[in-house]
């Protein structure tokens, strides 16, 4: 009794495990997409690159160790000495290069978390327009099979009321064409479906077993996000960019100014005969220096111009996305507000057709109409349930169309 209850218990998680879900799908190809991948292992590079900028910031230290022996000493002198030493140093400048440079790796840290974190929401929204695909066709697929036993069923009655002399052979031909149309939809759409679900296994990296596709949560209702052009991934990474090559401009500038250097030094050494080490030798001191080379201005000139040059060209290309941006989200809203109206209005017709089918079920078992006009209204209400169900799929496609433009996250969680 306990194993049976225990079964029961079970049974529903059974039956999950036997569809694939589109949140397990995402989750998997993350951890298997080469393009992820790649841009994990992008910053991982550019983090050690950071890390390496920081050590360069730090003074130049170093130990040694020396033995040297004399074969011909001078009197009173041993043939063997032996010293050791610990030094440090750093030159601090305007234009110290190592500071220049952590900056730049810095920058390129940063890119490189937005690139990653872009790369994996691009992949998930791949995965789910993807699946998205699939999953409408598949649902298709009922409505187109269902549609050709009624046309089936329509055309048989139609030979036998030829039979009677209750219709004309167009009309029967008409309904063998019916069902012929019905059968190659079908097959066309089985194509598209097994295009498809291939696409999205192929994306995800994993065998396709057959198991049926789970169905969405379709929050036709969610609001529209405002648009702020300078908040996507896109723009920000050309920001970046834009920060490097002021950077860049800025120690140029300072390449044309007098050097002026700031230097420190300790030198510590100890030495000795026969490693009595009772001789100390200490350096320590700090230098200013400051120099001027009369045609860095000149030399540099030309790369400073180009590096100029280079910043009107990213702001153009930030001003440019920002322009795109704003049209393709004016655009994609219309179409969405579109697809919602259109939704209304599938909602009604299928209420209408609910309806009529209810009716033509009451008249058909009244005896008032033939069978073969029960189906026809029958294939009203598939069609119209094709057309409301394609839509409702089109209106979660272009609402995370409209996320991903903005850089949001995908279904609110990649």
């Amino acid at each position: 009794m306990r194993s049976f209850i225990l079964l029961i218990l079970m049974l529903p998680v059974c039956l999950v495990a036997q569809q694939y879900q589109l949140e397990e799908l995402i989750n998997y190809g993350l951890e298997h997409s080469y393009s992820v991948k790649k841009s994990a292992l992008s910053l991982a590079n550019a983090n050690s690159s950071l890390a390496s900028a920081k050590w360069n910031l730090l003074p130049e230290a170093s130990l040694s160790a020396g033995l040297q022996n004399d074969f011909d000493p001078a009197p009173g002198y041993s043939e063997l000495s032996s010293s050791a030493g610990f030094s440090l140093s750093k030159t601090i400048s305007l234009n110290d290069p190592s500071y220049f440079a952590y900056r730049q790796a810095d920058l390129q840290k940063n890119k490189a978390e937005l690139q990653f974190a872009q790369s994996r929401r691009g992949y998930a929204y791949q995965v789910f327009s993807a699946y998205l695909d699939a999953l409408s066709s598949t649902r298709q697929l009922g409505s187109l099979e269902e549609n050709l036993q009624i046309q089936t069923r329509v055309w048989e009655q139609s030979k036998v009321m030829l039979q009677l002399g209750k219709t004309t052979p167009f009309e029967v031909k008409q309904n063998e064409i019916a069902v012929l149309n019905s059968n190659i939809a079908i097959l066309q759409l089985n194509n598209s479906i097994a295009n498809s679900r291939s696409k999205l296994f192929a994306l995800v990296g994993m065998q396709d077993e057959g198991h049926p596709l789970g169905d969405l949560d379709l929050d036709l209702d969610a609001g529209i996000p405002e648009c702020k052009p300078l908040e996507t991934t896109e723009i920000i990474l050309l920001k970046e960019d834009l920060k490097s090559n002021d950077l860049e401009l800025k120690q140029n500038k300072l390449d044309d100014l007098p050097k002026l250097s700031l230097a420190y030094n300790l030198d510590r050494r100890i030495s000795g005969e026969d490693f009595d080490f009772d001789r100390y030798n200490t350096n320590h001191g700090v230098s200013l220096s400051l120099s001027y080379p009369l045609l860095n201005y000149f030399k540099n000139g030309e790369s400073t111009k180009r590096t100029k040059i280079s910043r009107q060209l990213y702001q153009l290309a930030i001003d440019e996305k920002q322009d795109q941006i704003i049209r393709d989200y004016a655009s994609a809203v219309q179409e969405l507000n579109y697809l919602k109206r259109m939704n209304e209005l599938y909602t009604e017709k299928l209420d209408q057709s609910r309806a009529q089918i209810t009716q033509a079920e009451e008249r058909y078992r009244l005896g008032l109409i033939e069978l073969l006009e029960l189906d026809k209204t029958r294939t009203d209400y598939i069609e119209t349930d094709i057309a409301y169900n394609n839509n409702r799929y089109q209106i979660i496609a272009k609402q995370e169309a409209i996320a991903q433009l903005l850089s949001s996250p995908v279904l609110g969680k990649w």
